[in-house]
């Protein structure tokens, strides 16, 4: 029981933490709004279950790198010395791709063995 207690002290501390750094970084007006719907969130949660989903983390997903690479690539144009940044993106996705491929060879080097066939090494 005291082992679960200091944990607890210690993810109030660092719950603290966090709150304190995103609490640094939003303005004065967001702060405001935020404590007032926590505020009715507390009154109401006994009538309405469903109010406590203002705490649900809402992410939204990373663009993929086909995604990103057509968003450089729509961009480019806009862009002084637009041949420059589009060999840019083009290099960027270019070495992303050589990074997969290095990635996947080690992976089958090492399912090959230390010792492999002649028709696995070809």
């Amino acid at each position: 029981l005291c082992r679960k207690f200091k944990e607890a002290m210690q993810g109030v501390r660092d719950s603290q933490y966090a709150f304190d750094q995103l609490s640094k970084t939003a303005n004065d007006k967001t702060l405001v709004k935020w404590e007032a719907k926590a505020a009715a969130t507390q009154f109401d949660q006994l009538d309405n279950p469903g109010a406590i989903d203002i705490y649900d983390v809402q992410l939204t997903k990373a663009p993929t790198r086909k995604q990103q690479e057509l968003h450089l690539l729509d961009h480019q144009g806009r862009w002084p010395a637009s041949e420059i940044h589009h060999s840019t993106a083009m290099w960027l996705a270019s070495d992303i791709t050589l990074e997969e491929t290095q990635v996947s060879l080690m992976i089958y080097m090492r399912k090959l063995g230390k010792q492999p066939t002649n028709t696995q090494k070809l």
